[in-house]
């Protein structure tokens, strides 16, 4: 594989083990804050969304809430807070990020949730300063659905997608990273098993766990 100076990092999956605290957190948000029995697929429909798109969503199903897709996103995000800034990493994610740190890549987080959790969540972990910057979603204006995403990402790094490598863990996101240009690493993670053989197809190289991450760069 080429050498990269900067590598970009997804968070939930890749970085922090909060995959089951996602799972259900619309349903759960609805039900015990506005009384509301939501579907089962509420969740699935919002996984591949940025905040500001699930809660726009949230809002066109329940439309009776007094809150706008904003209230919404912001809803779900604290009302998850305090079990995702405990969260624990991902298997070698503290000292295989340090160590990156050392080589002298220049490392960013690339994520769908909010900024502060994150923040709050890595800090715990003690590599938050590792990171050069974060893109949120919601903060660039696209989901990870959409190659603009990316290409802003890149825009404000100051290199070009094709000088790019990301570490994803969702098929969506891999699929997406690929077709905007970006060299991508896939991430086994155990809640999308039944998915690592598409993601083996469509990546640049795969690894069980990020310390593997370390004979690659």
């Amino acid at each position: 594989m080429k050498q990269y100076k900067n590598i970009i990092f997804d968070v939930d999956g890749v970085l922090l083990d909060t995959m089951s605290i996602w799972e259900n957190s619309a349903n759960l948000y609805l039900k015990e804050v506005w009384d509301i029995d939501a579907p089962k697929e509420l969740d699935s429909v919002c996984a591949t969304m940025s905040l500001m798109e699930a809660g726009a969503y949230m809002k066109e199903q329940y439309p009776e809430v007094p809150l706008d897709a904003a209230g919404f996103a912001d809803g779900v995000v604290k009302f998850i807070r305090e079990r995702y800034i405990k969260a624990p990493a991902t298997e070698y994610m503290t000292e295989t990020i340090k160590e990156l740190k050392k080589r002298g890549y220049h490392l960013f987080l690339a994520t769908a949730s909010d900024e502060e959790n994150v923040k709050e969540a890595l800090t715990g972990h003690s590599v938050w300063e590792c990171f050069d910057a974060i893109y949120t979603c919601t903060e660039i204006g696209y989901s990870k659905n959409y190659t603009k995403y990316y290409e802003c990402v890149a825009e404000r790094i100051g290199s070009p997608c094709q000088e790019l490598v990301t570490i994803e863990d969702s098929i969506h996101s891999v699929l997406t990273a690929k077709k905007a240009g970006l060299t991508v690493i896939g991430v086994y993670e155990k809640s999308a098993v039944g998915k690592w053989q598409k993601m083996q197809e469509h990546c640049d190289a795969c690894v069980e766990n990020l310390a593997e991450l370390l004979s690659l760069f």
